[in-house]
């Protein structure tokens, strides 16, 4: 169905841009202390490695949230490759990432807002109301066909605990930027569940650049035949992410027929 397909599109571009690297919650009493001064260890961090050298995937990771925790905010830019292309802002929140992101999916344009742990849509076909919620916790069909995907995928922790064990290859260093690549386990991103709107699971091949501060700069990633660029810019412009109005929002009704 063309607009379940435009959600899963959407859903997976929006919660994927979260997936730039934490901690898991459970956190190693080393991944902790190098946390704390994330700032001050990251070109060290960057400086001593040289292309081709293997680096903990997990720690990555933490490297890189705890750097995009610190900015707080930042833009960011999407090209979704032959499914179309999105651009937002988004902000960190307790960790986690809320977001207001425009798109161009499949011919349609549709707007998300994600808060607190609650994602809202605009511009599904056939939807009752201008913004449809969707609720990982929630009973209508839309959601518990979404719950998959969702869940906790606004928490980039998340991808640490996929990357636990893994190596990143170093594809270059500098004192400007380093350059990571990196393979993903989609199901161990989304806690083992496997999404009725996304059955596959093979690995996911992404290169993540990052800044002197350890902040992505930009990350390409290979899934499915596809491939998705991500820009991101102005890290640390204030944001405010704005969620529709009570009256504008329902639940999206399946068709029957």
């Amino acid at each position: 169905m063309k607009t379940t397909s435009i959600a899963a599109v959407a859903l997976a571009a929006a919660l994927g841009l979260s997936a730039c690297g934490s901690s898991d919650t459970a956190e190693p009493a080393a991944s902790k202390s190098s946390s704390t001064s994330s700032s001050s260890s990251s070109s060290s961090a960057a400086g001593a490695v040289k292309a081709g050298d293997s680096v903990d995937g997990a720690a990555l990771a933490t490297r890189m949230t705890d750097a995009m925790i610190k900015a707080g905010s930042g833009t960011v830019t999407m090209d979704l490759g032959a499914q179309g292309s999105a651009k937002g802002s988004f902000t960190m929140k307790d960790g986690k990432m809320e977001q207001s992101m425009e798109m161009g999916i499949q011919g349609q344009t549709l707007q998300i807002v994600s808060s607190d742990g609650i994602i809202y849509m605009k511009g599904l076909p056939g939807s009752k109301k201008p913004w449809v919620k969707i609720d990982p916790k929630g009973t209508d069909p839309m959601s518990k066909m979404f719950a998959g995907l969702t869940g906790d995928m606004g928490d980039p922790r998340q991808l640490a605990t996929a990357l636990k064990g893994s190596k990143a290859t170093v594809v270059r260093s500098s004192a400007d930027e380093s350059v990571y690549d990196v393979t993903i386990d989609p199901s161990a991103l989304m806690g083992g569940s496997t999404a009725t709107a996304s059955p596959s699971v093979a690995p996911v091949k992404a290169r993540y650049t990052l800044d002197a501060q350890d902040r992505p700069t930009k990350m390409t990633v290979d899934a499915q035949g596809q491939t998705i660029s991500i820009v991101f810019a102005d890290w640390g412009k204030p944001v405010t992410i704005t969620v529709p109005p009570a009256d504008q929002v329902g639940t999206f009704e399946l068709p029957t027929s």
